[in-house]
């Protein structure tokens, strides 16, 4: 019989302490053992995520709380199971609060040899802001101070504040969220952060309303709620009775008058930039009117430019260096028909895209149906399946960019994607990408080029959305060579990583490369890829770029490493479940990744 290292009550569980790394229990349980169980304590809110596999017959997994305290397990205190039959991956994923819980591992059918994986995230907490102001006109802009958040794992690790307003009519309306925070100097486990929202971009009318947020970190755990309330009031005026005037001309005399031209540009900007503020609408509104005689005139050209330059308003990084691209592309005379489709529809509607052909084949771009994120809600590393492009260093760096976890069950998020994609509403995606350290934008549609394009499993696009924006960007930056050439040949390990985070990147050989620099490096939040050159090894592809997505070291005092490949299966030696992680000793990274690693 196997040696049995877990209780098989209530309490006699055996106690483990979790924290932020995968922990793996290994152990057994058949006819003559049934349940194994396991206890732990949290000390704060926290997400936990727990993982059976290694079995060879049925064997089921339970979340439990004893909250009579009476060492037994009754059905009102099982907070969340998995139950999936043979040999399939058992998985829970909870957000719990401080207190005592127990994990139960029991037979099923015949006995079997099992892997009990489990980390803890702890969710952000004390999450606080005020209102600068409770009464505010439709024009007006909300604005809130006294905003922190605190979380355990660090400033960094929060992703969001998820904003959410609930309008007069109890309706709900998806708001900008927060998504910078900055450390306090004598705590770094606690942020501030600013917000601001334009009421003007809504069109709302009389009523009480309700701001509120939910702090989110990067594993998607969850804070407080916390909500505050005002009131929008159209002022209005009291009528009484004055002398009859003779009226007089007034002219308005402000920034629009007197560093415009175009008297329609200057009635139109006045109107939209009341609120201070330039959004994506109110600037395609504005070249559309400058499209008003057939032909953009001097005086528009002139115009757009002072609009995109001006210091008085704010703009969104990606309207205002869109903008600007068409701002600056104008010229005098231009037909409004070359303007609309030549700058407008290609920097904001996604109108253009990477020449359709891939090493001498033609392609056919197809309107892909399904949506950007799925039933997630978020990218996940999971999405990540190459199609027939070489361009793992692409896809191995966009998956370097999500949270520390093992396999597909951990569904860490990535704080880098979630910023890099804009979802503009109108089947257009407006995506993010660096040079030299710069900020530059791509807008794409959803036509896909099918035939080679990363698979869209359960219809996410995002992967071949983004795939197709830095195809698209990487052959205007080159002028004119095609983008699927550039990007599906293969590529260099650094140089996506740049383009993905605008991080500086440092290259590793792999005589250097340490335990302890991969756990420094990934406990940071840093992106980690790697590749091998010459022969396959038993589990690595050679010439093929990996993401480097987690470290620990097990039970047996074993350091590990993970690496998963973009492929979405093992594509050598299957390691575990056929899902594309791969669970390697360290001495086996260090022989397989005999290129070295690079890190941004």
């Amino acid at each position: 019989m196997p040696l049995d290292n877990a209780g098989n009550t209530l309490s006699s569980a055996r106690k483990i302490a979790l924290n932020t790394n995968v922990q793996t229990f290994s152990d057994w349980v058949g006819s003559s053992d049934i349940d194994d169980f396991y206890s732990f304590n949290l000390t704060a809110r926290s997400s936990i995520y727990l993982t059976l596999d290694g079995l060879s017959a049925d064997a089921n997994v339970r979340l439990i709380k004893d909250s009579n305290s009476n060492g037994l397990v009754e059905d009102s205190e099982v907070i969340a199971g998995s139950y999936k039959s043979g040999t399939q991956i058992d998985l829970i994923k909870q957000t719990l609060d401080a207190g005592n819980y127990f994990v139960k591992v029991y037979y099923k059918s015949g006995d079997t040899n099992y892997n009990l994986k489990i980390f803890q995230n702890v969710a952000p907490t004390s999450l606080e802001f005020k209102l600068n102001s409770t009464t505010l006109k439709p024009t007006d802009t909300l604005s809130i101070n006294s905003a922190w958040v605190s979380d355990q794992n660090g400033v960094s690790d929060i992703s969001k504040i998820d904003f959410r307003l609930q309008k007069a009519d109890g309706t709900w309306l998806d708001v900008a969220d927060a998504t910078v925070f900055t450390a306090d100097s004598s705590n770094a486990n606690k942020g501030s952060f600013s917000y601001s929202l334009s009421l003007a971009n809504f069109n709302f009318g009389n009523g009480k309303y309700t701001l509120q947020g939910i702090a989110y970190d990067q594993s998607g755990a969850k804070s407080n709620v916390v909500k505050q309330t005002f009131t929008i009031t159209t002022a209005t005026s009291t009528s009484t009775s004055t002398p009859t005037s003779t009226p007089t001309s007034t002219t308005v005399n402000d920034w629009f008058s007197q560093n415009l031209t175009d008297q329609q540009i200057i009635t139109l900007a006045r109107s939209l930039g009341a609120d201070g503020d330039f959004s994506r609408q109110d600037m395609l509104a504005i070249f559309r009117n400058a499209q008003d005689n057939s032909v953009i005139d001097a005086n528009e050209v002139k115009d757009l430019k002072t609009l995109v330059g001006a210091t008085p308003f704010t703009m969104q990084d990606s309207v205002k260096w869109l903008s600007t691209q068409v701002a600056n592309g104008a010229s005098i005379n231009m037909s409004a028909g070359d303007f609309e489709s030549n700058l407008v529809g290609r920097w904001f509607l996604g109108t253009a895209a990477p020449t359709p052909v891939f090493n001498g084949t033609n392609l056919t771009y197809t309107l892909a149906t399904g949506t950007l994120y799925g039933s997630s809600g978020e990218a996940r590393i999971g999405d990540i399946d190459q199609g027939k492009l070489g361009d793992c260093t692409f896809l191995a760096a966009l998956g370097a960019t999500f949270g520390r976890q093992s396999n597909d069950a951990g569904n860490t998020s990535s704080s880098v994607i979630k910023s890099m994609i804009t979802d503009n509403g109108d089947n257009t995606y407006t995506v993010r990408f660096y040079s030299n350290g710069e900020a530059q934008y791509v807008t794409v549609d959803r036509r896909i080029a099918t035939s080679i394009a990363s698979k869209r499993n359960d219809g996410v696009l995002w992967v071949a959305l983004v795939e197709k924006a830095y195809a698209q960007w990487r052959e205007w930056s080159t002028q004119g060579r095609p983008g699927y050439n550039l990007i599906g040949n293969g590529g260099s390990l650094d140089t996506p990583l740049k383009q993905i985070t605008g991080k500086q990147t440092t290259y590793h050989s792999i005589s250097v490369v340490s335990f302890s620099s991969l756990e420094t490096a990934l406990a940071n939040r840093l992106a980690v890829t790697a590749a091998r050159v010459g022969s396959d090894s038993k589990y690595i592809v050679s010439y093929h770029a990996y993401s480097i997505t987690n470290v620990y070291t097990n039970t047996n005092g074993e350091r590990r490493v993970v690496v998963r490949n973009p492929w979405g299966i093992d594509g050598k030696t299957q390691s575990g479940a056929n899902d594309g992680f791969i669970d390697l000793s360290f001495d086996q990274f260090i022989d397989s990744f005999n290129y070295g690693i690079v890190v941004a």
